[in-house]
């Protein structure tokens, strides 16, 4: 009963101030508020006189105000809240305690239920018998607020005719060629008869439009991710995650079971992750799109994986190698055995590498067979297995197997434990060659990461023919390439001078050729570690990844650094991408001054030019600086001999 007496209070005081207030106070307060000026008032009032409409709605009419501005000057004058209904998320069972119909006859819409109490936002909050009738039709207490008739609306459209609301989202592709799915599972005979219904479906259309954008902008991957009030979806361009779209809270669970259904996976299931597989057939050519669905504190999550078969096969050549790493690594899987082994962190390149190399070696007159997880292109003339751990078809059981399928070379998409590593070692020490891949920083470190998981110094030494350290920076684009001078703060991390720099540096400016993002493409920087015979030797007596990486660069071994730094003097990428793709410390180079080529940071004298690196007393030999007048440790006379 109290509540129901608080509520017509509410009701009689909003009466009153219609009846007295209002119409003498509203115009006055938006002039006040600086919303409208004493001459659209005037303009409006003189309006008014000849039609029966409210003031606020004339100043609507005549663009001097808008609907969000009256609602909230309304909300002022009231003092009752104003509700923004565009990203406020209401529980479906409080939208629904008033019908649509009822909902729509009075441009209102519940907001919340507490305590008998339902908060409903109104479009005209001084419409008293509005109020009693609701209070009748859903037996709570009434506690009005404000909104806009666009907001009320829109909400209702949404929750009570999703397919329509989303329509108007994907209207930017009618007229487009839209994608045919091809599904992991068969089609039921009794779907084939609304196929063209679901074509149609503005939730195929919605689904369509991010992959086809994602295509054209040349993503790898696509994140569709939920987030407190929207969705968000990202695509990974080069290497680099870029907003593509955001869409309303409501279309993420329509998204995800669309996904869901096209991948083959269980769209009851929300709480465990997923993993699916869809093929898509373009107009363009067919795409492989393996999907990943992942639940978060805001709803499922997922990201697509694009494999474009146009895009992916690359040579090695194509990839970006340099021509001396090139044709290292040509002649290391001539080798009719041993294992080469490409190494990095994840999404540095590896598996088109592997791929690049298969390319090179396939041929009639050799078997290769290969084991990943998933497997990611489809080669022609290639035995390709898939790992499936639910069945225990491992790369341990697989690999077994493949040795009594006589191959000539064997491809494993990843060492992950000892079992594949003992097995995959053994079987390049017994006339097979085998390519894989690892999870080190650098060359040098596959090595010793083999001894930690559990092999024998002897069989690493024995098998190993090579390894391939390497990262993907961003390619400058061409059509927007321009000169500049970096920042002293970038040149000072490479030991430059902005008074002598050696060589051009580039960058670019941003185009629609490139997004706005200055680079399109992507190269490899590498490091090339052959296993010669003092390697072989260092490796069997225990070396540390120091001390084989000194050896190493003495044969002549070129680090990520110093190919990072010969791409940019080539004008290929820039600083800070070398920067960000080469973070260890014994990785970064400087360059020398005499002769402009990259050196370590440990060289304290330029091995190609014999010129010193970094000013040395010639007296003491100690290590100065280029501004110092005299030595401090020996008093010597560092001015230059004339």
């Amino acid at each position: 009963m109290q509540d129901k007496k608080a509520t017509l209070n509410t009701m009689n005081k909003i009466h009153i101030r219609k009846e007295g207030i209002l119409r003498q106070r509203l115009g006055e307060l938006l002039v006040e508020a600086g919303l409208l000026s004493q001459e659209k008032l005037a303009e409006a009032l003189e309006s008014q006189k000849d039609t029966s409409k409210r003031l606020g709605q004339i100043l609507i009419e005549m663009n001097a105000l808008s609907e969000e501005e009256m609602a909230f000057a309304l909300a002022m004058q009231l003092k009752i809240p104003y509700v923004d209904l565009k990203h406020l998320e209401i529980p479906g069972e409080v939208l629904e305690v008033i019908p649509e119909e009822i909902s729509r006859k009075f441009l209102c819409t519940p907001v919340s239920l507490k305590n008998n109490i339902l908060n409903v936002a109104m479009a005209d909050p001084l419409d008293l018998n509005m109020m009693k009738d609701l209070q009748f039709i859903t037996g709570y207490g009434i506690q009005p607020a404000i909104s806009t008739t666009s907001q009320i609306l829109d909400l209702l459209q949404r929750h009570y005719h999703p397919d329509q609301s989303i329509s108007d989202i994907t209207d930017e592709i009618v007229g487009e060629d839209m994608m045919e799915f091809l599904p992991e599972r068969e089609i039921r005979e009794e779907e084939e008869d609304h196929t063209e219904d679901i074509r149609d479906s503005p939730f195929v259309k919605m689904v369509d439009l991010i992959i086809k954008n994602a295509i054209k902008k040349r993503a790898s991957d696509v994140h569709i991710e939920a987030q407190e009030n929207r969705v968000r979806v990202r695509n990974r361009i080069d290497g680099v995650l870029q907003d593509s779209v955001k869409l309303p809270k409501w279309t993420q669970p329509i998204i995800i079971s669309r996904i869901k259904v096209l991948g083959g996976m269980d769209i009851a299931e929300k709480r465990l992750p997923q993993d699916g597989r869809i093929k898509v057939r373009a107009k363009t050519g067919s795409v492989d799109l393996r999907v990943s669905t992942l639940p978060t504190y805001y709803g499922e999550k997922a990201v697509i994986r694009i494999l474009n078969k146009q895009d992916s096969f690359l040579t090695l050549k194509e990839l970006g190698f340099s021509t001396k790493s090139l044709a290292t690594i040509q002649n290391c899987i001539a080798q009719p055995q041993g294992m080469v082994l490409f190494t990095g962190p994840t999404g540095s390149g590896k598996t088109s590498s592997l791929y690049a190399c298969m390319q090179a070696i396939r041929s009639d007159e050799v078997n290769i067979v290969t084991v990943e997880d998933p497997v990611e292109f489809e080669l022609v003339g290639i035995n390709q297995v898939q790992i499936n751990e639910k069945v225990g078809l491992t790369f341990p059981y697989v690999l077994r197997s493949i040795l009594r399928q006589d191959p000539n070379v064997i491809m494993i998409g990843e060492i992950r434990d000892v079992n594949t590593a003992e097995i995959a070692l053994q079987a390049s020490l017994t006339g097979h060659l085998v390519l894989s891949t690892l999870h080190t920083n650098d060359a040098p470190s596959a090595i010793t990461r083999l001894i930690d998981i559990g092999m024998a110094p002897y069989m690493i030494a024995s098998s190993i023919i090579c390894i391939v350290a390497q990262r993907l920076v961003r390619v400058i684009c061409q059509d927007c390439k321009e000169e500049y001078i970096p920042d002293p703060d970038l040149l000072s991390r490479l030991g430059l001078d902005r008074k002598t720099l050696p060589f051009k540096f580039y960058r670019g400016v941003g185009c629609s050729k490139c997004g706005n993002s200055g680079f399109k493409g992507r190269t490899v920087v590498e490091e090339v570690m052959v296993m010669s015979r003092k390697l072989r030797e260092l490796t069997q007596n225990g070396a540390t990844a120091d001390q084989l990486r000194e050896a190493a660069m003495a044969l002549g071994m070129t680090t990520l650094g110093i190919s990072g730094m010969r791409k940019i003097e080539m004008g290929i990428t820039s600083i800070e991408e070398v920067l960000k793709a080469v973070q260890q410390k014994e990785e970064l180079t400087t360059i020398c001054p005499h002769c402009g080529k990259g050196v370590s940071l440990d060289f304290k004298d330029c091995p190609y030019c014999n010129k010193p690196l970094v000013p040395i007393c010639r007296s003491c030999k100690r290590i100065v600086h280029a501004e110092w007048v005299v030595c401090p440790y020996c008093r010597t006379d560092l001015k230059p001999e004339l």
